[in-house]
């Protein structure tokens, strides 16, 4: 982190009159890479120091930003806290936390991508372009990108809260556009790192090219109701998309049917959502939130069974209950959730299907989404399932249901279990049956 001794910001806001005071900061290191048509078009550094200053000021709560960290400009900065709290006039809970009587160990190597050469980073975008481009259906290959992150977050309040973790992974995505008789379909390739040598650009590749060729020929399918299967990743972009509903924070808002459904049967005996910040498959382990709460593994589902809303310490205050450690700056969110998988291979998953829907991509799952009523009409494409196996590609087609209804309508989890791009870990999912619009 920075030289800057935090603890002398806290000692000036009790100095003017905050009754307590605690620093969230923030370092981050970026490095981006790309490049198109064989040639570097993009190779940025960048540095972003930052810290959030909350305080309690006569019984309120406030909060001020404060970018490009440095002593000269504390003082300014508290001064706008003071009167950022003196012009709250909500009735909430004005919280610092203390610290948790302990916190999980988190045993984990962060490994230095500076030490790799930028000559070597490039090689590996070059090689993945290229590779793509070999493919004889491929028209363009959009953009390869690398990326690297090293962040750093400290957590320091003044009743003694002192907390601090680090971690580093990188990035490596292609996208490409595929053509054959006409048809364009795109595809994308990638790998989330925690070490480079995770990279295979051959791996990347093949993943890209896969995904695009299979697609070409895809026809629409005739509209009714189908035993429909979710890929892993399309899966855990839903869940993403549902999870608010699962907080403190909705059920405060009255924005989630989850309400009063408390240790109540809501989904299949198979379903088990459960958030675990140190499972071994997620890309970190997190052992505390950003409100400095310790993390612990909990069901949010348990046997089908609702347990209890995820919580941070506002709405943990207001329910009179316990953070459950889910506070992040941007809400409640879990840490890594995942649905648990069953012993049970994507073969035999789809294998009694006779007449099915394999969907392996979502299109606008933000828009055509609807959290509070649980309704969804997504545009997808994915593949016919017949006779217990993958057929021909699909496209042009609108997958429609309700989420709550879905989770009673899953059968089973395949063990082909990822933690996706969304951060949420899951196998395929097989639901019973969903209306599908085609031709």
């Amino acid at each position: 982190m920075s030289n800057i001794k935090y603890e002398n910001w806290i000692k000036k806001g009790l100095e003017k009159g905050l009754t307590d005071v605690e620093i969230y900061a923030v370092n981050n290191t970026n490095l981006s890479i790309e490049v198109y048509e064989g040639k570097v078009e993009k190779n940025e550094v960048s540095r972003l120091n930052t810290a959030l200053i909350k305080g309690i000021y006569n019984n309120k709560a406030a909060k001020v930003k404060v970018e490009n960290l440095s002593d000269e400009n504390i003082n300014f900065m508290l001064d706008k806290l003071i009167d950022a709290a003196k012009h709250i006039t909500a009735n909430e809970p004005a919280l610092i936390y203390e610290g948790s009587k302990e916190y999980p160990i988190v045993e984990e190597e962060n490994f230095d991508f500076s030490t790799i050469e930028p000559t070597k980073k490039v090689q590996l975008l070059l090689d993945v372009e290229k590779g793509i481009l070999k493919n004889e259906y491929v028209t363009k290959v959009d953009s390869v990108s690398y990326s690297e992150t090293e962040s750093e977050t400290v957590i320091i309040n003044s009743k003694g809260l002192n907390l601090n973790k680090h971690h580093t992974y990188a990035t490596c995505f292609a996208s490409a556009v595929f053509e054959k008789d006409g048809q364009i379909k795109s595809s994308y390739g990638y790998k989330i790192a925690r070490k480079y040598s995770d990279f295979d650009a051959n791996q990347i590749i093949n993943n890209c090219i896969e995904k695009g060729v299979s697609q070409l020929g895809a026809q629409s399918i005739a509209s009714k109701n189908y035993p429909v299967v979710f890929s892993n990743e399309m899966f855990g972009n839903i869940l993403r998309v549902y999870a608010s509903i699962f907080t403190g924070e909705a059920a405060f808002r009255n924005l989630t049917k989850l309400v009063g459904k408390q240790n109540t049967k809501i989904a299949s005996s198979v379903v088990n959502l459960i958030d675990d910040p140190l499972h071994e498959k997620a890309l970190f382990k997190i052992p505390f939130d950003d409100e400095g709460v310790a993390c612990k593994k909990r069901y949010w589902i348990k046997d089908g069974v609702f347990t209890d809303f995820a919580h941070n310490l506002k709405t943990a205050e207001i329910f009179k209950t316990t953070s459950t450690g889910n506070g992040f700056t941007n809400g409640i969110t879990p840490t890594n959730l995942y649905l648990e998988p069953q012993d049970i291979t994507f073969d035999q998953l789809i294998a009694p299907i006779k007449q099915g829907v394999y969907i392996t991509n979502l299109v606008g799952l933000h828009a055509g989404a609807e959290t509070v009523s649980g309704n969804f009409s997504l545009q997808a494409a994915g593949f016919e399932i017949l006779d217990g196996k993958i057929n021909r590609p699909v496209d042009m087609i609108v997958v429609s249901g309700n989420f709550f209804t879905l989770l009673n309508d899953i059968e089973n989890v395949a063990n082909d279990f990822i933690f996706g791009l969304s951060g949420v870990g899951t196998g395929s999912v097989k639901v019973k049956g969903l209306t599908i619009g085609g031709k």
